[in-house]
Formats: C-alpha cells, sequence, structure tokens
C-alpha cells in the first residue's frame, strides 16, 4: 500500500484488470508470468481499499460482483488512457520509429530469422518491436503494423490474412522410438503432450476433429512462450501441437517428426493490421513491402 498517499500502487490495478478480464486468477496469473495466489492478493487489497468486494469467491473459481463489473470499466478506461498518453509521449521522443507488434510465436520462430535483412535493406528505419497475443486493439496499444494471430480483426483497422496455419502433433524422434508410432490419434491420450499456455484449448480442438475424445490435461506441460515448448519437445519430454508454419524448419532438418497427417486446420489465422495513418508513413510501407514479398516466399517454399 502507498502509506504517503493511502492509496494501493498502479499495478494493482492492472492485476485487477487482467483478472476481471479472464474473471479468473490463474488464467491471469498465466498472462502476467506470477502465481495465482499472487493475482488473488493484489485484488484483496484493491478490495479492502475499496471496503467492496469485487469478486464472488465460487467452488470453480470467481465471477465479478455486479458493483466489480462497474468498476472495471473505469479501471480499464483509466488505464487505456495512461497506455495512450505513455505512447505518444514516446512517439514525440521518436516520431520516426516503425511500431511493430506481433503475437510472440510468430516474432520468435518466423519474424525475428528474417529481420535483420529488412534492417540491411532499410538501415535508417528504427524498430521498436513488442509482442503480444491478444486481439488487436488500437485503444489498448499504439502501433503501425501488428500481426495477431487471431480469428478476426475489428472492422476499423485495415486488415489482411497473411498466412492460413495448421496443427499437427510433432515429437523428437528419439521419443518416437522409444514409444514407437501411434496408430490412431486417440492413442496419443497415453503420451506426454506440451501446449502453450496461450493456446491451451487447442489440444481439445485438434481431438475433437479427429473424432478422438477430449484430452486429459491434467498430466500434460504448459509453457509460456511457443518456442519453450518447442525446445521441450526437442528435447524428447512430449508431443506438441506444432503450428505448422513455425515448426517446419523442424521438419525439414528432421528434429520434429509429424506424427498425423493431414494437419488440422487452427481455429485462428495470421492477420496483418495496419494502424489508421500508418499505411502511409514511409517506414510502415518499406516494411508492408518487404513483409508482403517475404510471405510470398513463404507460401512459395511451403
Amino acid at each position: 500500500m502507498d502509506e504517503a498517499a493511502g492509496r494501493p500502487p498502479l499495478e494493482v490495478f492492472r492485476f485487477f484488470d487482467v483478472a476481471g478480464r479472464h474473471q479468473s486468477f490463474a488464467k491471469a496469473a498465466r498472462e502476467l508470468g506470477m502465481t495465482s495466489g499472487a493475482v488473488a492478493h493484489r485484488v484483496r487489497t484493491l478490495e479492502q481499499y475499496l471496503g467492496e468486494q469485487l469478486f464472488e469467491r465460487q467452488p470453480q473459481g470467481v465471477a465479478l460482483s455486479r458493483r466489480g463489473q462497474a468498476f472495471l470499466v473505469e479501471v480499464q478506461h483509466t488505464l487505456s488512457a495512461l497506455d495512450n498518453a505513455t505512447e505518444r509521449f514516446r512517439a514525440g521522443a521518436n516520431a520516426g520509429a516503425l511500431k511493430l507488434v506481433a503475437v510472440e510465436a510468430f516474432a520468435e520462430l518466423w519474424l525475428m530469422p528474417r529481420l535483420a535483412a529488412f534492417r540491411r535493406a532499410h538501415p535508417e528505419i528504427v524498430i521498436e518491436f513488442e509482442t503480444d497475443h491478444h486481439e488487436v486493439d488500437p485503444a489498448r496499444r499504439a502501433f503501425d503494423v501488428w500481426i495477431a494471430f487471431v480469428a478476426g480483426v475489428p472492422r476499423t483497422v485495415q486488415s489482411e490474412v497473411l498466412f492460413e496455419e495448421t496443427l499437427v502433433p510433432v515429437c523428437s524422434p528419439g521419443l518416437l522410438a522409444s514409444k514407437g508410432r501411434p496408430v490412431h490419434p486417440a492413442d496419443l491420450h497415453g503420451w506426454p503432450l506440451l501446449y502453450d499456455l496461450a493456446w491451451e484449448d487447442y489440444w481439445a480442438h485438434w481431438l475433437a476433429c479427429r473424432e478422438a475424445g477430449a484430452p486429459d490435461m491434467s498430466r500434460a506441460s504448459g509453457y509460456r512462450l511457443y518456442s519453450m515448448m518447442v525446445q521441450a519437445a526437442l528435447e524428447g519430454m512430449g508431443v506438441a501441437l506444432g503450428h505448422s508454419l513455425l515448426i517446419a524448419p523442424y521438419l525439414e532438418r528432421g528434429t520434429l517428426v509429424a506424427l498425423f497427417e493431414p494437419p488440422v486446420a487452427a481455429p485462428a489465422r495470421y492477420f496483418l493490421a495496419i494502424a489508421p495513418g500508418s499505411g502511409e508513413k514511409p517506414e510502415a510501407r518499406a516494411f508492408l513491402d518487404w513483409l508482403r514479398a517475404e510471405t510470398r516466399k513463404s507460401d512459395a517454399a511451403g
């Protein structure tokens, strides 16, 4: 508690925002990289200061109270205004920078290995690169170009589909040799499963599309970063649900093996979103031209 001002620190309101958005301390903890206990503690701090219960504690989790829902709207509006003011201030200090946002998995495994070529072609362009796996929202984050893995983009934002994506189970050759190749998708129920915490329901999606029942995720291992999940698969720790675009190099090298073909269409696609007015910025136009050319090369190689 900020004893001098008598108010909770700003981070308490941000924790409440995330917990309220998910209506779950556990999911908020995964997004924030904290424990659910740490989230619950900060929410209790805010509730004690307000003298108001913001969440109703239930046997299966938590739900916002009526007053909590109203307060969440006010908090989100205030945090959004603060974030936008911060971005405007930073933009004034570096007005010519290309503000790039991308979903973490795509940023790490597809874009970063190629980005040096763009910098060599355009050394004059300064890049501010952040990652975000949420929906495209100009009110929440300032950007010029945003590559998102989502079901869709708001109509108010100019966008186009960059890549379709499919899902395929993959594992290391060593794990495959030790367990033997599974014959039916349902055989994976006896295997250790790996997943990205941002897409924890994708195993259920893949198995449902293969009519193989529901997964037992109580024994599955989740990872905050997609690259961590891939590394776990490379080390033989289990079967990962690979995004075909991102694991293609590993399949080509033979360090990962696809277990079932054909792949299943993912519930989301890679969208290229352009902020209003950014399409006219020279640095954004240069990046967009380069990115679309790289996309065509990748499609041709695939």
